[in-house]
């Protein structure tokens, strides 16, 4: 078994005298003691002198401005209040009667009349008096120790609330000034420079603080804040521009094209330039409208406009169409030109060949060739007999068919019946206006629109307007009539047809008035395969009136693409001209294609 490790006690003895184990006193100074004598001494001997230098300073500055101290820049040490008060009486209106502020705007004197400045000559003197003198012992030496380094006690100077930054704004409208941009002026050849030149503004407030603590300080000047502004275009900037200027009319223009030239003189180069500002900075450029005026004459010899293909229609029961024959022309290629010009000009080049492009027509002889109207593709013909007239009817019927055959619909294109019978010369006959028979001009009109409607239906365009009449007629099927109206207060009261080219050729209209007593429509295009049937009925027919739908079948190539209900129309009962009430089955009914 391992033993475990003695544990050594020493027992402390005990000391004479019940010192409890202190050493014994050897008869030396504890050595924390000795500094002692020595610290006191200093102090006594520093508050001696502190004391001597207080007694001292009171005895030379008794009942004088400590040495050291000024009002603004002029000493008052060393005086009396009263020696203090009257110097500065004697300086203080001098001091008080304007300011001048310099800065880089120039200078300017502020009289400090406008301000109601008053100098508070007797409050100045006592804080001037009172350093060194205030507060504790500690405090007086503090001031006695910085008075001997110059203390400034500033003025007391009141002034009117606000009265400084007044004063300061409406020096700031003398003052300020917006800077002037630098331009480039171009007389002819004669290219002018006018430079820039900096502006300034005035900082307010900044000055104001600066003025405030120049008055406290007397001494009459300040110094003038404010920001100086900078122009957006120098004068280096337009002298650069005008060194373009220049280069562009050192000298003539010469542009040439199929053996014909065009010379622009130098000013009517300079007529055509343009300065602004581009990506920041002041550039040349070329004002293209005004050099296209100066290269009229040369457009005039050079641009030969296209002559577009056409159709010469000659009659017959099957109309003989030819084609009239296109050609090109040809067009400068306006912006490739004006786009090497300004690239160009201003590197002195002087010379230019004109771009020219074929100007090729619309309609070609070969296109129009291709889309000549060849087979009829639909017709109708309604029967003008069944309307009592004495010619004048008949008459109108023949100016409106006159007014619409002939027309040829390019694809893509909408007829309008409006466009081509509205405003014609017309007699009075026979009309139905609200569902009564009256007199009015331009009788007839609803029956040249309504044969040629269903002539559009059975060629299988695109109907996009048509209205119906208040009443049934005898000479067009109920739900296949069609009619027109002008003369409205306004274009929203206006009734038109309209339908639109959905063929990929030319259509020809052709509508006439024969002499067996039917007006007759007839639709010619490109054949297309296209056949239509129209079917309609009465969904209603009573005394008060009649309501019928109205059926479309469209087969192309075979195919039915379209088989049902085209639309729903509802009329009134004809009233004659005597007033006599016609109900609609008294009314006789058109076949669906007489």
């Amino acid at each position: 078994m391992a033993r475990a490790p003695e544990v050594v006690r020493r027992r402390r003895r005990p000391g004479r005298g019940g010192d409890h184990g202190r050493r014994p006193y050897s008869g030396g100074e504890p050595r924390g003691l000795r500094s002692v004598p020595l610290l006191a001494g200093a102090a006594i001997l520093l508050c001696a002198t502190i004391s001597a230098l207080v007694v001292g300073d009171h005895l030379t500055n008794a009942g004088r401005i400590h040495r050291g101290v000024s009002v603004g820049d002029v000493a008052r040490g060393g005086k009396t209040p009263e020696e203090a008060r009257e110097t500065l009486e004697s300086r203080a209106p001098d001091t008080l009667e304007q300011v001048r502020l310099s800065g880089s705007a120039g200078s300017f004197a502020v009289p400090t009349e406008g301000l109601d400045a008053r100098f508070d000559i007797g409050a100045t003197v006592e804080a001037a008096y009172a350093v060194g003198r205030r507060g504790n012992l500690a405090q007086q030496l503090g001031d006695r120790a910085r008075s001997i380094l110059d203390v400034g006690v500033p003025a007391e100077v009141r002034i009117r609330p606000g009265a400084v930054r007044s004063s300061l704004e409406e020096l700031a409208a003398r003052a300020d000034e917006e800077p002037k941009d630098a331009s480039v002026e171009i007389y002819g050849s004669d290219i002018r420079v006018s430079g820039s030149r900096e502006g300034y503004r005035l900082d307010v407030a900044a000055t104001a603080r600066n003025l405030e603590r120049n008055l406290q300080s007397l001494s009459g000047e300040a110094r003038m804040y404010g920001e100086v502004l900078e122009p957006e275009v120098t004068t280096g900037e337009a002298e650069a521009a005008a060194r373009d200027a220049r280069e562009a009319v050192s000298g003539p223009l010469v542009l040439t094209a199929f053996g014909k030239s065009l010379t622009l003189s130098p000013d009517a180069v300079s007529s055509s330039l343009a300065v602004g500002r581009e990506g920041g900075t002041l550039q040349m450029s070329l004002d293209r409208e005004r050099l296209r005026e100066a290269m009229a004459a040369l457009y005039a010899d050079l641009n030969v406009e296209p002559v577009e293909a056409g159709y010469d229609v000659g009659g017959g029961a099957v109309p003989e169409i030819s084609v009239t024959p296109g050609g090109e022309g040809r067009r400068i290629e306006d912006e490739k030109l004006l786009d090497a010009i300004e690239e160009g000009l201003f590197e002195g080049r002087r010379e230019y060949e004109v771009p020219v492009a074929v100007a090729r027509p619309g309609l070609t002889t070969a296109g129009a060739e291709k889309m000549k109207p060849t087979e009829m593709l639909g017709s109708y013909r309604t029967d003008y007999s069944v309307v009592p007239d004495d010619g004048t009817r008949v008459e109108n019927l023949g100016i409106s068919s006159e007014a619409v055959s002939g027309t040829l619909l390019a694809p893509g294109e909408t007829f309008s019946m409006l466009d081509h019978v509205a405003g014609l010369e017309y007699n009075d006959s026979k009309v139905i206006v609200g569902g009564r028979e009256t007199e009015a001009d331009g009788g007839g009109l609803c029956q040249v629109t309504s044969t040629l409607y269903n002539a559009a239906n059975f060629a299988g365009l695109d109907v996009v307007e048509r209205s119906p009449h208040s009443a049934q007629l005898p000479y067009i099927r109920p739900g296949m009539d069609a009619t027109v109206w002008w003369g409205g207060p306004g274009k929203e009261d206006d009734l038109d047809m309209k339908f639109r080219n959905t063929t990929g050729g030319y259509l020809l209209l052709r509508e006439y008035v024969a002499g067996d007593g039917h007006v007759y429509a007839e639709i010619w295009g490109r054949p297309n395969g296209t056949e239509v049937s129209m079917r309609s009925k009465p969904s209603y027919l009573g005394a008060d009136g009649s309501e019928w739908v109205t059926y479309q079948t469209v087969e192309k190539d075979g195919e039915v693409v379209f088989d049902g209900l085209l639309h729903r129309d509802a009329y009134e009962p004809l009233v004659d001209e005597d007033g006599n009430t016609i109900p609609p089955p008294d009314v006789p009914v058109a076949p669906v294609n007489p």
